[in-house]
Parts: C-alpha cells; sequence; structure tokens
C-alpha cells in the first residue's frame, strides 16, 4: 500500500517541481535559450500529468483494500469489547485483553500512517502549487506580449488542473481516514477503561471469597457451568481464527519454531562454553540454564505477537520456563561455589516450583468453580503431605531450607483457605512464596560468589578500584536488580506490568514532599554510586601521587575531601529533588536554622570553617611533625572538625580545627621537612682545638643520615670553666630522624674522640677541710662556765 502511494503521489511531486523552475526559465532566459527550456518543461509538465490523470484510477483500489482491512480491525475491536464483558474482573484475561488492544492499536496505526502522511505531504503540494499560482496571475497582470503571455495562460490552465485533482485526492483522503481515527479513539478508550479497571480487579479477584466448596450453592447446576466454559473457549477459538484466517493450530508454528531455535543455540553456547572452560565447576549444569532461558524467551516473544487465547497459554509456559531457570541458575551457583552434595542434592523448592507451575496450568485452564478449586485444594493437601514426609538434612541447613521448613503447615493453611472459597488468594501466595524463596536463594549464592572473588581478587593483587566497583556497585545493584525482578513477576500474578508502575508509583508523604518505591530504588543506587565513586577515585591518589612526585599529601587530601563532599553533596540535592523539595522554601529552612547554629552550634560550624581552611590553606598537613607546647606529635589526618595527632610516645590527640587556627603551633616539616640539630661537646683545656674541629667535621661525613647540603658548621663557643667548648651543627632529611640522628651522632664523636686522643673532661671540685681554731684559756679561767663545781 505505501508503494502504491507512493507511486501516485511521485507525478504530482515532479509537476510541481517543475512549474517551480519552468517560470523561472521563462524569464530569465534571452532569446532562443527561453523557448527551448520552455519546451522542455511544457513537455514534461504534459507528460507528469498524464500519469497522473492515469494513476488515479488506482486511488479506488487502494481505498478498498483500506475499507476492507479497517472493517477486519472493527471487528475485532467489537470481538475485544464482548471478551472484556465476559472477563469478570480476572486480571490474567484483563492482561490478555491488554494485550490485544495494543496489537490492534498497533495494527490500527500501521494502517493509517501511510494515509496520514500521503495526505500531509499533498497539503505541502497544494501550498506550493497555489504559491506558483498566485506568481502566474501577478506576471499576468503585466499583460505580456506574444510568446511569453500564451506560455503563462498555458501554464495557468495547467496548474489550475493539478489543483483541481489535488483537491479531490485529498479530500478522498481526508473522508477515509475519518473512519480510522475513530477507530483509533475507540481502541485508546478501551485501553484506558481496561487499565482503570486494574486498580480495583486484583484486589475484587483474590481478597473477595467465592462460595465454599462445603456450601450447596457452590455446586449447583454442575452442567451449565461447563458448558458455558467450554462456549467461551469456543469464542476466544472464533476469535483466534478469524484474526488468523485459518486455522487457530497454525499459530502454534511460530512458538514451536522459536523453541527449536532457543534449544539449538542454548546447545550450542553450552557446547562452547564446555570446550573453552573444561575445568569449570559445574558448567554442564549451566546447559540447563541456558535451555530452560531460551525456551522462556522462545515462548514470550511468540506471546507478543499472539491472539488473545494463545497469548495467556504462551505467557504461562514462558513463566514455567523462566521458573526452572531460576532454579537450574541456582543449582549451577551451588555446584560452582562447591557446596557439599551440590550435584546429587535436590533443591528443596522443587515440590514448590510443581505446585507453582500446577496454579499457573489450573489459572490459564480457566475452569469453572467448584472444580479449579477442588483441584487446587487437592494439589495444596498432596504437597501439605509430602513435605511432611520430607527427610531433614543431616548437615546444617541454609536459610532456605529452614524456611522450606514451613511449607507443610502453610500448604496445609492455604488448603483450608481454598476450602472456604479463598483460592485465588491461595494462588497468589503459592507463587509469592516460591519466587521470594527462589530469589533469595539465588541473591544468597551470588552474594557468596561475589565475596569469594574479593578474596582471591586482594590475594592476586587485583587493582582496588575492580575491587570498589565489585564490591561496593555491582553486588548491591545486582541484589536491587533482583529484588525488582521478583516484584515484577510477582506482578504479573496480580495483572501485568500496569500493577507493577502502580507499586512503583505509590508515594508516602506529606503535601509536596513524598516518597515512592521508584524513587527510594533511585536513592538506593545514588547511595551507592556516590560512594563508590569516591571510593575510586580515593583508590587513585596513590598512582597519582606516584605519577606526580610533586604532590604533597596535603594536595591528595584536599582532593580526597574535595571529592567526598562533592559527590555526597550532588547526592544529597538529588535526593531532595526526587523527594519533591521546594528549593524556595528550603532556603527559608535554612535561614531559619542558620540562627539556632549561630547559637547552638557555634564551636562546631567554627571547627567546621576551621578545617576547611586547614584544607585548603595547607598549613598543617597529615605526615607534619608540629609542636603543641612541650609535645611533640605527628599529624595523622585534618578531619573537618578536629585533627588527629599522635605523639611520639604512642598516644592519640584529637585538637579541635579551631584551636590550630587561632593557637600558635611549631610546624617543623612545613613546606620543608629538614631540621637543624645540634650536639655540643667540651674538651680539655690544652687540646688542639684545629684537630678538635676536623674530628667533628669527620663525624657529621661519616653519619649517612647527615646532609652535606646545607654543609655542617662546627663553633668554638667559650671557654667553660672545665672545657672548651664545641658547637656541631648539622641538617638531617627528615625532622622524624632528628632526635635519633643527633643520639647517634654523640656516640660516633665519642669513638673518634677516644681513638684520637681527645679527652672530654668532666667538672672538677678541690675540696679542701679547714679545721676550727682551739681557743685560749684566760687565767683564773678553768674552763668550766656555768654553775656548779669545776672538774677537777
Amino acid at each position: 500500500m505505501r508503494h502504491i502511494i507512493a507511486t501516485l503521489l511521485l507525478p504530482v511531486l515532479v509537476a510541481s517541481c517543475l512549474l517551480a523552475a519552468a517560470p523561472a526559465s521563462a524569464q530569465n532566459a534571452e532569446g532562443d535559450d527561453w523557448k527551448l527550456v520552455l519546451r522542455k518543461n511544457q513537455e514534461a509538465l504534459i507528460l507528469q500529468a498524464s500519469r497522473f490523470k492515469s494513476m488515479e484510477t488506482v486511488l479506488p483500489r487502494v481505498v478498498r483494500d483500506f475499507r476492507s482491512e479497517l472493517s477486519a480491525l472493527e471487528s475485532m475491536r467489537d470481538q475485544l469489547t464482548v471478551i472484556t464483558s465476559l472477563t469478570g474482573g480476572n486480571p490474567w484475561e484483563l492482561r490478555a485483553v491488554l494485550h490485544g488492544l495494543d496489537r490492534l492499536r498497533s495494527r490500527g496505526d500501521a494502517l493509517v500512517e501511510p494515509f496520514r502522511a500521503t495526505a500531509g505531504e499533498l497539503g505541502r503540494i497544494f501550498e506550493q502549487i497555489e504559491t506558483l499560482e498566485g506568481e502566474f496571475s501577478r506576471q499576468s497582470a503585466d499583460k505580456p506580449d506574444g510568446e511569453v503571455g500564451q506560455a503563462i495562460d498555458y501554464y495557468q490552465r495547467y496548474v489550475a488542473g493539478v489543483k483541481k485533482a489535488l483537491t479531490r485526492v485529498k479530500g478522498s483522503l481526508d473522508r477515509e481516514l475519518g473512519p480510522a481515527a475513530r477507530l483509533q479513539a475507540g481502541i485508546a478508550e478501551m485501553e484506558q477503561n481496561v487499565r482503570d479497571r486494574f486498580a480495583g480487579a486484583w484486589k475484587d479477584f483474590f481478597l473477595t471469597p467465592a462460595p465454599s466448596l462445603l456450601s450447596p450453592g457452590a455446586w449447583a447446576e454442575p452442567e451449565l457451568k461447563m458448558e458455558l466454559w467450554l462456549s467461551s473457549l469456543g469464542a476466544y477459538r472464533s476469535f483466534f481464527a478469524g484474526e488468523q484466517g485459518t486455522s487457530p493450530w497454525d499459530g502454534l508454528a511460530k512458538p514451536a519454531v522459536l523453541a527449536l531455535v532457543a534449544l539449538l543455540a542454548a546447545s550450542m553456547l553450552s557446547a562452547r562454553i564446555i570446550r573453552r572452560f573444561p575445568g569449570l565447576t559445574g558448567v554442564l549444569k549451566l546447559r540447563g540454564v541456558l535451555r530452560f532461558t531460551g525456551l522462556g524467551l522462545a515462548f514470550s516473544w511468540a506471546a507478543t505477537a499472539s491472539p488473545f487465547l494463545l497469548f495467556e497459554v504462551l505467557s504461562v509456559a514462558a513463566e514455567i520456563f523462566f521458573a526452572a531457570a531460576l532454579l537450574s541458575f541456582s543449582r549451577f551457583l551451588a555446584v560452582f561455589l562447591g557446596d557439599p552434595g551440590a550435584d546429587d542434592a535436590k533443591n528443596p523448592l522443587r515440590h514448590l516450583f510443581f505446585l507453582f507451575a500446577c496454579g499457573l496450568i489450573l489459572r490459564v485452564t480457566g475452569l469453572p468453580g467448584p472444580y479449579a478449586e477442588l483441584v487446587w485444594t487437592a494439589l495444596l493437601f498432596f504437597s501439605a503431605a509430602f513435605a511432611a514426609r520430607r527427610a531433614p538434612r543431616d548437615d546444617a541447613p541454609d536459610l532456605i531450607a529452614l524456611l522450606t521448613a514451613a511449607d507443610r503447615w502453610l500448604f496445609a493453611l492455604l488448603a483450608l483457605a481454598a476450602v472456604v472459597g479463598y483460592a485465588n488468594l491461595s494462588h497468589l501466595v503459592v507463587s509469592g512464596w516460591f519466587l521470594v524463596l527462589a530469589f533469595l536463594q539465588c541473591s544468597l549464592r551470588l552474594g557468596r560468589l561475589i565475596a569469594r572473588w574479593l578474596e582471591r581478587a586482594e590475594a592476586a593483587g587485583v587493582p582496588l578500584f575492580a575491587r570498589g566497583m565489585v564490591g561496593g556497585l555491582v553486588a548491591p545493584l545486582l541484589h536491587l536488580g533482583l529484588f525488582f525482578l521478583a516484584l515484577y513477576w510477582f506482578c504479573a500474578q496480580l495483572g501485568g506490568r500496569t500493577v507493577f508502575f502502580d507499586i512503583l508509583d505509590f508515594k508516602v508523604g506529606y503535601r509536596d514532599i513524598g516518597l515512592s518505591v521508584g524513587r527510594l530504588a533511585l536513592l538506593v543506587v545514588g547511595f551507592h554510586v556516590a560512594r563508590t565513586a569516591v571510593a575510586s577515585f580515593k583508590s587513585f591518589l596513590p598512582e597519582a601521587a606516584r605519577l606526580r612526585p610533586e604532590w604533597d599529601q596535603g594536595i591528595l587530601d584536599v582532593l580526597s575531601v574535595s571529592a567526598t563532599y562533592v559527590a555526597w553533596g550532588l547526592y544529597v540535592l538529588t535526593g531532595l529533588f526526587l523527594l519533591g523539595a521546594n528549593f524556595t522554601s528550603l532556603a527559608v529552612v535554612a535561614g531559619g536554622l542558620s540562627v539556632g547554629i549561630g547559637f547552638g552550634l557555634q564551636n562546631i560550624v567554627n571547627n567546621f570553617i576551621a578545617g576547611l581552611i586547614l584544607l585548603f590553606g595547607r598549613s598543617i598537613q597529615a605526615g607534619d611533625t608540629i609542636q603543641l607546647g612541650e609535645t611533640w606529635c605527628q599529624v595523622k589526618k585534618v578531619n573537618i572538625r578536629n585533627t588527629v595527632v599522635q605523639t611520639f610516645d604512642n598516644a592519640t590527640i584529637f585538637v579541635p580545627n579551631s584551636d590550630l587556627i587561632t593557637g600558635q603551633i611549631v610546624n617543623w616539616s612545613h613546606r620543608d621537612p629538614r631540621v637543624r640539630r645540634e650536639v655540643t661537646v667540651g674538651v680539655a683545656y690544652g687540646s688542639d682545638t684545629e684537630k678538635v674541629r676536623d674530628l667533628l667535621f669527620r663525624a657529621a661525613a661519616e653519619h649517612p643520615r647527615v646532609l652535606s647540603d646545607p654543609a655542617p658548621l662546627v663553633q668554638f663557643i667559650n671557654f667553660g670553666e672545665s672545657s672548651l667548648d664545641f658547637k656541631l651543627m648539622f641538617w638531617v632529611a627528615d625532622v622524624s630522624h632528628g632526635v635519633s640522628t643527633a643520639s647517634e651522632m654523640r656516640f660516633l664523636i665519642d669513638r673518634i674522640f677516644r681513638e684520637e686522643g681527645i679527652s672530654i673532661p668532666f667538672p672538677q671540685r678541690e675540696v679542701r677541710m679547714i679545721p676550727e681554731p682551739v681557743a685560749c684559756r684566760e687565767p683564773g679561767n678553768s674552763g668550766h662556765s656555768g654553775p656548779g663545781p669545776a672538774p677537777d
């Protein structure tokens, strides 16, 4: 149809282009040249006009085919309307109806689009024709003489003819597009109505009880129910046959071919993997994963292009194969991780998978109640009995085994619920329980696999960036992806992706500020992205320091802190935007909080600003040796609130940043880590001072840590009481070696002086004992004073 319309439109385009070129040629040519051009344009115009007139006979057939296909689409629309009224609020049937409407809308768009494009192009050509008609009218108003006037008159007549033909074709297309536009509007209205029914359909379907199996009303008129069920299947089959124009079983050819192709591709891929990795543990288990996944994709792809009834059947088949692929992948992970008995052990979820698949099959067959409820109840009781007889494992069970131990009670409870009329709800619970356990099993084993890889990667020396990306970003996003995949799958049980998007849009909040599930997921993803970005940037800093030796630790700290605050600042702003915060209101709130900060958090803000000054001013940075009063210490890290220093006695001190800004601090290694040290020594009087000076220079030259530039210096500083005092001044490359180097220099000087016979005196004092003088006795004095008799 597109080809016919394009063929119909081509002569009009060519004719209009020739009409646009001919007046310019006729007006600008001189002499015989314009006559030749005029003659060529005239012949081409007549030829294209005759072709356009002959193509007018094709238009009725094109319109007739369009009407036939439009009538078929309208009939399908009416059948879908009837099926929609028969669904009774079943979410699965509503999902199938929505799929049929989507296919109907796509076919309608494909039918109408060429006509709309043609009508639009004809409108543009019509405007060009009107422009040419006005130009010829203006030239004709000048009343040219001779052949020019005849040519203009000739072109005016042909332009009028082409314009009339275009008007007729365009009007015909517009009339045919009217019913198609009404059909598309009706399909869109039906789609919206079905989507609106989803909001309450799944609640009514799963939470509204049906008549109990024990009630007499449930078994009333069973023959009539079976007859209605068979008639509904006949209606579905007639719809399918009417759409395809052939037997409904012919539609099974496409999924069959796709399934065979999927099996072939899975077999070839698994064989290639086995040949490529012959020693890979559990590689044979990967074959089942690929096969089940290929079959699921094949049936899912076939379902998207299938009609109403076959859509449900193929969707259920794809869902069962995907569930089998999920369990196979979990088993492959267990074998790959080397779990004991993983090759022979059966998955504890196998009975739950069987019940899950039976529930899907029962649902798609649409058995009438109470027959479907009776079969489902029997399956639940059978599963409960099987779970009770299952032997416990001898080894320590994992989390999944512990959770599946409650299946016996869960199945029995669900069977009782099905008996009293909640069979649909028990279907939903079984599906949700299986999906939770299956995805949880895969998530736990993938987490163990990632943890093991990180251990081996660290031992093998894998770069920190790669390990950080895997552990900090890939692992969380993988678990989050599994969670939303399970949620999407569960929402398919409720009716399809419409319910999933409704859950993502579910919002909890106050006024404009709120948090939905989708936005919460974005916040979680943003958190891990920001954290991984900061960690990855910090992992590059050592490599940057190696490539740029002139960068000291202070520059690296500034880069690290800047990257941290930029990343988290962007995350906070993005989070506020996702929460729906109004930045104007935030500015007002920040202004009010600034008053409270000024009074209550003054010290914290002061230290914060001081930390920024220290980081960017770099007056103190990590690795510096500073002196706080009489305490020597080394700076370990400059934080935003305080600075961590460590004394040489291994004591850690947290110094507020404001103290370092406002107080006087001695930084021994600021800009230059070299330090000058002094050793004072005294020699005995009479020693050769020139020799002493040379020996001190010799001691400085022999020590490996003493720098030759600046050169050591020896000073004769004093004539002491008992020695001639000398001072040796020397430079050390690092201040942290200053004390130890001075001590080693003293040992070295003492050894050299001993070898050269230079004595180091020590202070000596001579103590002279002066006896007390004896007093002479006066005459008559017996030397006795005081009362009492004198001695004899």
